[in-house]
C-alpha cells in the first residue's frame, strides 16, 4: 500500500486544525478539573499536619498523662485497650479502642440527669446543637459519652461529634458538624444550655490522642472543665483531637 504525504496549506489544512477549538480544550480542562478536585481533598489534610508538625516543634507534647489520669479516675486498673478493624465511627463507643463496659464506673448509678441539652460555639457558627447523653448515634446528634460529669458539675463532660473534610462543614448536619473543631483557637467560647441554666466554658488548649488513649475519658473532679473530641486529620480516623475548656463564671 503506497502512502503519499501532502503538505498542509489553506485547501488541505492540518486535520488538527478541523477539530474546533473547545474540543481541543477538552482534555486540558478536565485534566485541571480532576487536580483540583484531588487538591481540594488532600489539602485539608496536608495542612493540618503541618501545621501540627510546627506547633509540635515549639512545645511540649501535649498528650494525656495516663499515671496522671489514672490517679483522678477509679481504683480499678487501666483497660486493655483492643485493636479495632473495620467499624461504625457514627457510634460514639466504637471512637476508642476498648469495650465500653470497661471502663471504670467514674460517675454514681443513682445520679438522674437530663439526657439531652443544646451547645452553641459561635466562633465556629454552630448554634444550639444537640447533645445526647442517652444515645451513641453521631449521625442524629452530638453525644455525651456515658459516665462523664454533665454541664456545670464537678468533672468532665467528654461531648463526641462526627467530622469530615472543612470544606464540606455544615452546622446543622451532625455528619459534618465539628469538621471545624480543629481550627477553634484558644480563648473561644462554648456554650452550654442545661437544665434551665447557661454555662460558658472558654478553650484552654487543644492536642491530640491516640485511639488506644482511652485516658482522656478520666474525670477530675477537683474542677469542672469540658471536652469535645473529633477525628483527625481532617476527613480521616487515625487520631482524636481534643478541645478542652474551663467553666468560667460570667
Amino acid at each position: 500500500m503506497a502512502y503519499q504525504y501532502i503538505k498542509a496549506d489553506q485547501k488541505h489544512p492540518s486535520p488538527g486544525k478541523l477539530i474546533p477549538r473547545y474540543l481541543r480544550l477538552a482534555p486540558i480542562l478536565v485534566s485541571s478539573l480532576g487536580l483540583a478536585m484531588v487538591t481540594a481533598v488532600a489539602w485539608p489534610v496536608v495542612n493540618y499536619s503541618v501545621s501540627q508538625f510546627f506547633q509540635n516543634e515549639n512545645q511540649t507534647s501535649n498528650l494525656l498523662s495516663p499515671i496522671y489520669y489514672e490517679a483522678l479516675g477509679s481504683e480499678d486498673t487501666n483497660p486493655s485497650p483492643a485493636i479495632i478493624g473495620e467499624v461504625d465511627y457514627t457510634r460514639a463507643s466504637n471512637w476508642f479502642a476498648f469495650s465500653p463496659q470497661e471502663l471504670p464506673a467514674i460517675v454514681p448509678t443513682t445520679q438522674v440527669e437530663i439526657p439531652e441539652y443544646s451547645l452553641s460555639i459561635p466562633s465556629l457558627g454552630i448554634s444550639g446543637a444537640t447533645v445526647k447523653a442517652n444515645s451513641e448515634d453521631l449521625s442524629a446528634s452530638l453525644i455525651q459519652y456515658h459516665q462523664t460529669s454533665f454541664p456545670g458539675q464537678p468533672g468532665t463532660p467528654v461531648i463526641f461529634g462526627h467530622s469530615t473534610l472543612p470544606q464540606l462543614f455544615d452546622p446543622k448536619n451532625y455528619l459534618t458538624i465539628f469538621a471545624t473543631l480543629p481550627t477553634i483557637k484558644t480563648g473561644s467560647d462554648i456554650i452550654i444550655d442545661y437544665q434551665g441554666v447557661t454555662y460558658t466554658y472558654r478553650v484552654k488548649k487543644t492536642y491530640e490522642v491516640k485511639p488506644t488513649e482511652v485516658e482522656v475519658l478520666r474525670q477530675d473532679y477537683s474542677q469542672k472543665t469540658l471536652k469535645l473530641i473529633t477525628c483527625v486529620p481532617p476527613g480521616t480516623k487515625l487520631r482524636r483531637l481534643v478541645a478542652e475548656a474551663d467553666l468560667i463564671k460570667l
